[in-house]
């Protein structure tokens, strides 16, 4: 009997050490495949004018292809193309080139066209704060023509103003008003996009994740992360919506890793329009790495400037975290240095005293 519980004993032993073995060798790897992607952001940052070179290139090729294109439909090709990379990179150019692509579908007779390239200006514009000019784009969409990708960027656009206009609103009412209509808009995405797009799966896991069903949006993550490819700006907003659903579990290291790995992938893309690098440094903030914080939360605000003109809300309080953070961090770093200087003259006065009292001893 003796033998039998010091053998269970020992095998129970064994058995939890093993697990906390490979508890420890899992968050050790987590930890080092993070300092891994901290140290090639750190290096993306350095060649950033390289990435930038390379996407001047690539509009560069466009541009001349639309300036020497005679033929109406290429035309609108080398447009389209020109708003696509233009649209992560420098929302004045994407908005000159969406009203390009506009202009010619009025050409082309191509009132779906005109329609989708209206409801993706729409979009930008909600983007950065333009929420009238964004309704106003709206309106001007003719849906008795729209195609399925038509609807789709119509809704999208719509969805977005409405929550945006919901979320800044103090006015009770109209905030929850402007929410409905976002549902009802958010209901229409996913009854229009296809099934495998990017408009389809980053909703259907807000939903999951809403429901708290955190296990199916992972799924559904899977799904998505295995039709992009790595080192893209669409692998980098896959990546993003993955560090999201980690952070609603409470996954610190798993909701870092994917954030991070986002931010990678847009800075090697020349992607100014930065997010997942600004959550990022708030992020390393909060770890206590001001340095490396800091860094990121400049990097990331140049590159949004660069991107608009203007920061938005959202990322201007990302920013003033981040050097709030570090002016706190530097501010108790002078009053520790000052307390450790007040003990250490305390001291010294108190040697200079005692030995000033023992000399008079023995002098007298």
């Amino acid at each position: 009997m003796h033998y039998s519980m010091r053998l269970t004993t020992i095998i129970l032993f064994l058995a939890g050490m093993a697990c906390t073995s490979r508890l420890f060798a899992q968050t050790t790897e987590g930890s080092q495949d993070l300092a891994t992607l901290y140290q090639q952001i750190d290096e993306a940052i350095d060649r950033y004018p390289q990435y930038v070179a390379h996407r001047e290139q690539q509009i560069d090729k466009s541009r001349q292809a639309f300036l020497s294109e005679a033929d109406p439909d290429k035309k609108f090709s080398s447009a389209a193309s020109l708003f696509s990379l233009y649209q992560p990179y420098q929302v004045d150019s994407a908005l000159r080139f969406a009203e390009v692509c506009i202009s010619l579908a009025d050409t082309l007779h191509r009132p779906d066209l005109k329609g989708s390239y209206l409801a993706q200006k729409a979009r930008l514009c909600s983007g950065i704060g333009m929420y009238v000019e964004a309704q106003d784009l709206l309106r001007q969409v003719d849906k008795a023509a729209l195609d399925r990708q038509g609807f789709t960027n119509y809704y999208d656009a719509s969805m977005h103003v409405c929550g945006e206009i919901g979320s800044y609103s103090h006015l009770p009412a109209v905030r929850q008003d402007y929410f409905d209509r976002q549902d009802l808009y958010r209901d229409s995405v996913l009854m229009v996009a296809e099934k495998g797009s990017e408009a389809y799966l980053h909703l259907e896991m807000d939903v999951l994740s809403a429901r708290r069903m955190y296990q199916d949006a992972l799924n559904v993550s899977d799904r998505w992360l295995k039709m992009v490819s790595d080192g893209t700006h669409e692998n980098a907003f896959a990546a993003f919506y993955r560090s999201v659903v980690y952070d609603k579990l409470g996954n610190e290291s798993q909701s870092r890793y994917w954030l991070a790995k986002s931010a990678l992938d847009d800075i090697k893309c020349a992607v100014m329009d930065q997010a997942s690098l600004l959550m990022l440094a708030e992020h390393l903030g909060n770890d206590g790495d001001y340095d490396r914080s800091i860094r990121y939360a400049r990097f990331g605000r140049e590159c949004n400037i660069r991107f608009c003109d203007r920061l938005r809300t959202y990322q201007n309080s990302l920013v003033v975290n981040v050097l709030e953070k570090n002016y706190q961090n530097a501010r108790d770093g002078y009053v520790r240095l000052a307390v450790v200087a007040a003990v250490v003259i305390v001291l010294l006065l108190l040697l200079l005293a005692i030995g000033y009292f023992r000399r008079r001893a023995r002098q007298s």
